[in-house]
């Protein structure tokens, strides 16, 4: 008789749930669409040539190496690299603060791993990364959501819940944040609200994941200081990525964190993976050692700038007046924000209907809440696309408000 395998899964596989983003991009897969859903570089920038030159010489010069097993901490090389880029970013550490890790998708998935018991409380933005969400939930924790504003996470309320949690006897794990251009809000925290953030988390004893993947696409405003930067307590532990700044395809990242931390975290990683690809870090090393990072950063943020900006006055041209949205500096995300009338989860079949996505802000929200937003990504369409398919969706958020708007005179006739 076939395996029943409902009566197999460990409990915390009967939570899992597909990711809502990644299922709703199957919908948009069809060719004439124009997406605003996923959250990927524009593969037209990546230096193509410099990636064939630099795999070129590592296969030649150090293939026995790079085809082999690596520490689970990253190649020496690479990590030394890194070490040396965070000191001139102003964070003190040594080569024991920083472990490499395959993307920052793998980070969140070791906090888990290391963090959370079941019924454990994390705080997070709301909204926030589903990707975070998801680490929570896997090993059974409770997110709790603090909002943003314009000024990225409401430091205020943040204290509030730490207070209310005090009284109930209840200790987060730790708090999860994005302070870079959020994903999915575009957001970014004031520099006065990373000072009281760092006093508030000092004062109630609270940990906090800094998760900066999008902090070098800065295309506009002056650079902040990293959290972990102004960290004297070693309580923030920080993640990077390749990913938005090089290649999501050679999957690495790093993470930053006291050093008894980082060690129980190679730990976890050795039962993981063992190892990063050590092909990809000696090609990301090597990349980096020659000088092409910078060049890279530069083109990626003078197009994305071009980007947001064609996002936001096409926006400003078709998008209804009583839809609201953010004004990134930075990152691939502007989240929009409609009336409480308009369900952006019940307009979607209707928004593919007419060849265009995004992703359901409900789905950054550890509660569900949140269904009349939504996330528009501006990294990967063209100009030209990004023009079409917000007026393509202006024109339906403003047929649905004008329906929604209809519906009381209806039901008092």
């Amino acid at each position: 008789m076939p395996v029943n395998w409902e009566q197999v899964y460990a409990e915390r596989a009967r939570a899992m749930r597909a990711s809502e983003i990644r299922e709703l991009l199957k919908l948009t897969e069809q060719p004439d669409i124009i997406s605003f859903a996923g959250g990927m570089p524009d593969p037209s920038l990546f230096s193509k040539r410099e990636f064939a030159a630099v795999t070129a010489q590592v296969l030649e010069e150090k293939a026995g190496r790079a085809l082999q097993y690596g520490q689970t901490e990253g190649i020496l090389p690479l990590r030394e690299l890194l070490v040396e880029k965070m000191r001139g970013e102003g964070i003190t550490l040594d080569l024991d603060n920083l472990t490499i890790i395959t993307a920052s998708q793998q980070g969140l998935d070791l906090l888990g791993k290391v963090l959370v018991d079941p019924g454990d409380v994390v705080l997070v933005e709301a909204p926030t990364y589903l990707g975070a969400l998801q680490a929570v939930t896997t090993f059974q924790g409770r997110a709790l959501g603090i909002p943003l504003d314009d000024d990225g996470l409401r430091v205020d309320l943040l204290e509030a819940k730490l207070q209310e949690l005090h009284r109930q006897n209840i200790r987060p794990k730790f708090l999860y944040t994005i302070p870079n251009f959020q994903n999915p809000a575009g957001v970014t925290l004031a520099l006065e609200r990373r000072y009281r953030l760092l006093a508030v988390a000092s004062e109630y004893d609270l940990p906090i994941v800094e998760d900066d993947p999008y902090g070098y696409i800065r295309f506009s405003g002056e650079p902040l200081p990293s959290l972990k930067a102004l960290d004297s307590e070693g309580r923030v532990i920080t993640l990077r990525s390749f990913s938005k700044i090089l290649a999501p395809g050679i999957r690495l990242g790093w993470m930053i964190g006291d050093a008894a931390f980082i060690r129980k975290v190679v730990i976890a990683k050795q039962s993981a993976d063992a190892c990063s690809p050590s092909l990809t870090q000696y090609i990301a090393y090597e990349f980096c050692r020659r000088g092409y990072l910078q060049p890279y950063i530069e083109r990626v943020q003078e197009a994305y700038r071009q980007k947001c900006e064609c996002m936001l006055t096409c926006m400003e041209e078709f998008f209804p007046p009583e839809v609201r949205w953010t004004r990134p500096q930075g990152g691939f995300f502007v989240w929009a924000t409609a009336p409480d009338s308009v369900d952006t989860v019940e307009l979607f079949p209707r928004v593919v209907a007419a060849k265009v996505a995004y992703v359901v802000g409900s789905a950054f929200f550890p509660d569900g809440s949140g269904r009349n937003t939504m996330r528009l990504n501006f990294s990967l369409p063209s100009l030209a696309d990004i023009c079409v398919g917000i007026q393509r969706l202006g024109s339906l958020l403003q047929e649905e408000i004008q329906q929604q708007e209809r519906v009381p005179l209806k039901m008092a006739a």
